[in-house]
């Protein structure tokens, strides 16, 4: 698998981002992600609307924790040659319940905090350094850069806000 290649099949082409549209497209998608929680009526968005599927609010929290992971990530790939990773144990965050107390009030400024964190750190970093290896782990460990990481946040924010917007469709078609 290249650098460039993305492991999801949702269509997200890695080198469609930019360098320099990293930070921005990650702070523009969380917002989005938030105009879409934040004016959801009644339980719209702390509904499963089946089984497979996370509601909204746990879409958007699985977002906040992704941008603080990778985030965390970066750093260790900027000190540490080739790090490996512990998964962030994402479907466990939701099984284990570890959502059950985020309310749209709390996820809001979090998800807005967590981006504009990332979006500092990711233009903080060295161009010359966005080339440096670590060992992603999702789906399996592979070599991949930490330029493709700050791509890989885009891609997941932009994922997930899909997923939503189909969360609320599933459900608006009930």
């Amino acid at each position: 698998m290249s650098d460039e290649d993305s492991w999801c099949d949702c269509g997200f082409g890695d080198h469609s981002v930019t360098t320099e549209l990293i930070g921005e497209r990650v702070v523009a998608g969380v917002r989005d992600v938030i105009t879409l929680i934040g004016t959801a009526t009644g339980q719209l968005a702390t509904t499963q609307p089946s089984p497979d599927r996370w509601s909204a609010l746990e879409y958007a929290a699985h977002v906040r924790d992704v941008l603080l992971t990778i985030r965390d990530r970066l750093v260790i790939g900027l000190v540490e040659d080739q790090p490996g990773f512990k998964p962030m144990y994402r479907d466990h965050r939701v099984h284990l319940g570890l959502y059950h107390a985020d309310t749209v009030e709390n996820v809001v400024p979090e998800l807005l905090a967590s981006s504009t964190m990332f979006q500092r750190l990711f233009t903080a970093i060295d161009p010359a350094l966005h080339d440096r290896i670590v060992l992603f782990g999702f789906p399996s460990p592979e070599p991949r850069s930490l330029l493709w990481m700050g791509r890989q946040a885009v891609h997941e924010i932009e994922h997930h806000l899909e997923d939503i917007r189909e969360n609320f469709r599933l459900l608006s078609a009930r």
